[in-house]
């Protein structure tokens, strides 16, 4: 059976790090209240406040935490409109420069690559439909865009913090 450091070298992506029930617990928490304290936290899990804000600390230096964000509620900001855009950039194009210019244009929301008939996936948020097809026009005068196919959000029935693969189903 190959190594660690061969099997990243072969699948491309790390194995993920180990986490005690304690680890665990904790990672429950913050992804339900990103805001809650240590001393909440040491309270659930068992163990004193600095014990807790230590392995804070280790879960954030070894990337598992990569940071804490307000989750705002897009109708309440003036972005009712959501939509997903798949997109084929034009052939023989390098992709750096393409989804470099995406990630410039404020709308897209989430930018992701993916195998099949487009290349990328992006998700994007507006205040209209107007202002959708104007998003739409400017994407597709895009230098290295080939062509998009736009799917509108009608309505979202769930969007739920990350599901933990150590969670029961």
């Amino acid at each position: 059976m190959p190594g660690a450091a061969a099997l990243t070298a072969v699948l491309g992506f790390e194995r993920a790090m180990d986490f005690d029930a304690v680890d665990r617990s904790i990672l429950h928490i913050l992804r339900e209240d990103g805001r809650a304290s240590h001393a909440s936290i040491a309270k659930a899990v068992g163990l004193s406040a600095p014990a807790v804000g230590e392995r804070i600390r280790k879960l954030e230096q070894a990337g598992v935490i990569e940071g804490y964000r307000a989750v705002l509620n897009p109708h309440n900001v003036g972005l009712p409109i959501c939509a997903f855009v798949a997109i084929a950039p034009q052939p023989r194009k390098p992709a750096r420069g393409l989804v470099e210019r995406l990630l410039g244009l404020p709308e897209i929301e989430e930018l992701h690559a993916v195998a099949g008939t487009y290349s990328y996936i992006a998700k994007v948020r507006v205040p209209s439909t107007q202002a959708l097809d104007g998003f739409l026009d400017r994407l597709f005068m895009l230098e290295g865009v080939e062509r998009t196919e736009t799917t509108m959000v009608l309505r979202t029935n769930a969007e739920r913090p990350m599901y933990l693969p150590f969670e029961p189903r």
